[in-house]
């Protein structure tokens, strides 16, 4: 059998699913707690992040990952927001990101030999002036294609997905979805 008689993979039939990015102009005061949430597995806990009080997204992490982001206080100052859209039922699925600062971990390793051997990482930092950042996942977002503002341009509808939540203006598609139960 040659490589001409295979059948392709699943995700080799079709095209790629497009995707759209939105990011804040500045970074967003944000803060976080931990939430209670009786879908949350075994061993893991929920983060709630909050915009001037208002709960704008849930994500479930491990303990450690909740340690590391209260030790380090990735949220203490504001920080850029993107988020990652794509068309998906029942319309568009998104994720939101805070983009945080990686902290400088410098002599916070367990490898006492590492200190004598140049790092890829701080040679990569000397060359750059800009702080290394990393995405720090807040959660999901749902709009249902009957309610998109621009169902023509998933550009748009990105901008105006990040900007209702950084507005204060998203509704958790939980609430929406017992709206709809509800026929409120």
């Amino acid at each position: 059998m040659t490589s001409n008689d295979l059948p392709e993979p699943a995700d080799q039939q079709s095209s790629p699913t497009p995707v759209a990015i939105a990011a804040t102009e500045a970074p967003v005061a944000l803060t976080v707690g931990l939430v209670d949430d009786e879908r949350v597995p075994d061993g893991m806990l929920c983060m709630g992040t909050y915009r001037n009080d208002r709960l704008i997204a849930r994500s479930v992490m491990p303990p450690e990952a909740w340690q590391q982001i209260q030790a380090h206080r990735l949220f203490a100052e504001p920080l850029p927001v993107v988020l990652v859209a794509r068309e998906a039922p029942p319309g568009l699925q998104c994720q939101l990101f805070a983009m945080a600062r990686v902290p400088d971990l410098d002599g916070a390793t367990d490898e006492p030999w590492s200190a004598s051997v140049p790092s890829y990482e701080d040679a990569v930092a000397e060359e750059e002036d800009e702080p290394t950042v990393a995405p720090i996942p807040l959660g999901n977002i749902v709009r249902y294609a009957r309610d998109r503002i621009h169902p023509e341009s998933l550009p748009l509808e990105a901008m105006d997905v990040l900007r209702k939540v950084v507005e204060g203006n998203a509704t958790e598609v939980v609430d929406r979805a017992l709206a709809d139960l509800l026929g409120l």
